[in-house]
């Protein structure tokens, strides 16, 4: 009986080893599987699977305190002056640069109108006939330029005595008598071509009168137009000077030649 029983517990004995070895063969294959996956990608696996799960923290806004009513309409009117002088100013400082501009603008103008030369009357009618081609009419003739006896005729061909000289030699003008201050006037309407100085007959202005004649004056004084003057007949040239020294004999004087192109002309076949 006793054999049997010592069988017995023999053969539980077994049983209770063999499943205690057999789950601790279970534990030892749990463990090493669970170090396998972590070595081999399983902990990335289960630590993105983690941070996919996780929130994303953001950051906190940053909440200022709200301001009290009072500190509120302290801060309004603290402002409110500022604001108004800070408009009023720019509308002054838009102003004064706008009286800037304009002051120099006005500067500008006054200056450009200032380096321009004043047209006078002459000037006027330089402008207006400039564009007026001269055209002398033979028919019409010239006005005198004063008014005198001849003293010297035109002679071209014969020559004339010449008493401050004592002697003949051709005249290519006319010398009319004249006393000294007497105006002298345009014998046709013209254009001022030459102002010049000669020791015979003192200062003398040439004009073109038109159809290639000129009318030059000579032994006058005060002359009062300019190179390039247009001039309408009548018109004051000057006045009658004292005479050059080849003309003591004859007196103050003005000396009048007429020339078409190149050639002398009579101007008493022109006078009328």
């Amino acid at each position: 009986m006793f054999e049997e029983k010592e069988t017995f517990w023999k053969k539980k004995g077994f049983y209770a080893s063999a499943c205690v070895l057999l789950v601790g063969i279970m534990a030892v294959s749990a463990i090493a599987y669970r170090k396998w996956n972590f070595g081999t990608g399983g902990n990335n696996k289960m630590m993105a699977d983690i941070a996919t799960e996780m929130p994303v923290a953001t950051p906190a806004a940053t909440v200022l305190p709200k301001p009290s009513a009072e500190a509120a309409q302290k801060a309004a009117q603290a402002n409110a002056p500022v604001a108004k002088n800070n408009t009023s100013e720019g509308e002054k400082g838009k102003k004064k640069a706008k009286k800037a501009a304009q002051a120099v603008k006005k500067a500008d103008t006054a200056q450009a109108k200032n380096k321009e030369p004043k047209p006078g009357k002459k000037a006027a009618a330089a402008s207006a006939a400039a564009q007026t081609k001269l055209s002398f009419n033979e028919e019409a003739g010239l006005l005198w330029p004063v008014e005198g006896d001849i003293l010297l005729k035109y002679s071209m061909n014969n020559s004339v005595y010449f008493k401050t000289l004592a002697q003949y030699k051709c005249n290519p003008g006319v010398v009319i008598s004249a006393k000294e201050g007497t105006e002298v006037k345009a014998a046709a309407d013209c254009r001022v071509t030459d102002v010049t100085k000669d020791d015979e007959l003192g200062s003398v202005v040439t004009t073109d009168i038109g159809n290639q004649y000129t009318a030059s004056y000579g032994q006058i004084d005060n002359i009062s137009v300019n190179k390039g003057d247009i001039l309408k007949e009548g018109d004051v040239i000057g006045t009658i000077a004292k005479p050059t020294k080849y003309y003591t004999e004859e007196g103050s004087n003005l000396f009048f030649q007429i020339k078409n192109g190149k050639d002398t002309v009579d101007p008493m076949l022109l006078l009328r």
